[in-house]
């Protein structure tokens, strides 16, 4: 392997995931020319286009709620292909009493939703949402810099106000807050459920509160030039769905990079990052071959960059030792189901029954049934009341099913990584089953698939 080549790319990306994307991107237009490496055959890692059965198209991820605004501007992806459709309402929450919180884009139709539960949190929703934006403007905390120190972050808190915020946020729960500014569980669980998915924890525990600096810290960060900001819808601030699902995302943002002159190149898995003392020479592929460059970016989980792609020794003793240490603690489930027609909640009025099935939904209908939720995952069981997030992105977009069909992607919590007993090989189907009932409980002609 030669490692004395003259680089002819100034830096390398390893993984083509949305991230892996983004950070190419952003070196690209610095000027720089990049390579990106994907094992795969297709780019977008999470968010890649999969065929889940044939004709039926879906991603991991069913939106793109936290694409920020600045990404989609600086690196031109509606010049390269991306679009939104926006439907509307945006999100329906159902509960078991036949009733629904519903997130309609005019904020006037969705108070006089929140009404119908509790007149009083129609102004609650909205001051708690502005008392967090305001807490993430007074931090100055921007998410497009390097993260500050905890010395630093708490040197931030001037007042005793200050003070108080940072502890309700960051160091008190979800519950907590939620009950010092709300009176109704529906409209609680309607902004809860999603601070306890995309981590192992439920409301009751200390910290949980802090997902919900997600939007307020990014408005701080940037304001969007639109007219309309999304991040300002508190219920749901959805930049919409993309056309061609998730995949599409990514699929935009590598003609991005490419456009600029860099280089995306999949079927090319990366065995090794080259060190040499503790300069970084290239990186070595599958096949044997070496590409030099002094900057080498990772796409990858931290684990595999650090430990596998290195060399034992580099990382020192001590970093490498908290690496092996690094807990996994997944708990996201992934169910995907090809429809015959188009399932419709109970809950919705009528004439509005596609209009409810082709938006987002969210089944966890209380912050209890949450924590139970976690509880089990906890002791390494599936949840047997699991948080769902749904959605049937061919409401939308056709070309995700075939002709007159329909495909339902589904987001799952709480599922284990490892369970106390017996393994996913048979916990899998019954873990999906129990799912499909949930989810009939609010759509009542959804069947069950006979095997």
């Amino acid at each position: 392997m030669e490692m004395t080549q003259t680089p002819e790319f100034d830096a390398v990306v390893v993984g083509a995931g949305h991230n892996g994307l983004t950070c190419a991107g952003y070196l690209a237009c610095s000027g720089l020319k990049v390579l990106v490496l994907e094992r795969r055959s297709a780019v977008g890692g999470l968010s890649t286009d999969y065929e889940f059965f044939p004709g039926y198209h879906a991603s991991l991820p069913n939106s793109p709620g936290s694409l920020e605004p600045k990404v989609v501007a600086d690196l031109e992806l509606a010049k390269h292909g991306l679009e939104f459709v926006r439907p509307d309402p945006s999100l329906v929450v159902p509960f078991p009493d036949g009733r629904a919180m519903v997130a309609w884009r005019d904020p006037e139709a969705t108070a006089r939703e929140i009404a119908k539960f509790s007149e009083r949190d129609v102004r609650g929703y909205g001051a708690m949402f502005e008392y967090l934006n305001a807490f993430a403007e007074r931090l100055g905390i921007s998410i497009f810099e390097p993260p500050p120190s905890l010395r630093e972050l708490t040197a931030r808190l001037e007042t005793p106000a200050d003070e108080e915020a940072f502890a309700r946020v960051f160091l008190g729960s979800l519950k907590d807050l939620l009950d010092d500014w709300l009176e109704s569980e529906e409209l609680k669980s309607t902004i809860a459920a999603i601070s306890v998915t995309s981590n192992l924890i439920g409301p009751y525990a200390p910290g949980s509160a802090a997902l919900l600096m997600m939007r307020p810290l990014s408005m701080a960060s940037s304001a969007a030039d639109a007219g309309h900001d999304p991040r300002k819808q508190y219920l749901r601030g959805s930049t919409g769905l993309p056309v061609g699902g998730m995949g599409a995302v990514t699929r935009a943002m590598r003609r991005a990079v490419e456009a600029r002159g860099s280089v995306v190149q999949v079927d090319a898995g990366v065995r090794a990052i080259v060190t040499e003392g503790k300069q970084v020479r290239g990186v070595e592929l599958e096949d044997g071959s070496f590409i030099a460059s002094e900057i080498v970016a990772s796409n990858l989980h931290p684990r595999t960059t650090l430990l596998d792609l290195l060399d034992t020794g580099v990382l020192g003793d001590d970093l490498e030792g908290k690496m092996k240490s690094l807990p996994v603690r997944g708990s996201a489930f992934k169910m995907a189901l090809a429809l015959d027609g188009l399932p419709t909640f109970a809950a919705a009025p009528k004439g509005l029954g596609q209009a409810y099935a082709g938006c987002q939904f969210r089944l966890a209908p209380g912050l209890d049934y949450m924590e139970r939720a976690y509880d089990d995952a906890k002791y390494g069981r599936p949840s047997a009341d699991p948080i769902i997030l749904g959605l049937i992105p061919s409401v939308m977009d056709p070309a995700m099913a075939p002709a007159g069909k329909h495909i339902m992607s589904c987001n799952i919590w709480h599922a284990p990584v490892t369970l106390a007993q017996g393994s996913w090989d048979t916990e899998r189907d019954r873990f999906g089953n129990r799912c499909i009932d949930l989810i009939a409980e609010y759509m009542p002609d959804l069947q069950k698939p006979h095997h």
